[in-house]
């Protein structure tokens, strides 16, 4: 059980850091579009639950 409260631990702070790089990247990249942004959070998040 307590592997279980760890590895979601683990997805939360992954996903935070998804977040964090998903704002930080629409925020310093100029050029960047909507839908590549929404495709990259896509790919990140694909990874996270694999």
């Amino acid at each position: 059980m307590d592997r279980g409260n760890k590895d979601n631990n683990q997805n939360i702070v992954d996903f935070s850091q998804i977040v964090k790089k998903a704002y930080e990247k629409g925020v310093n990249e100029s050029e960047i579009t909507l839908e590549k942004l929404i495709e990259d959070i896509k790919t990140d998040l694909r990874q996270l639950v694999i």
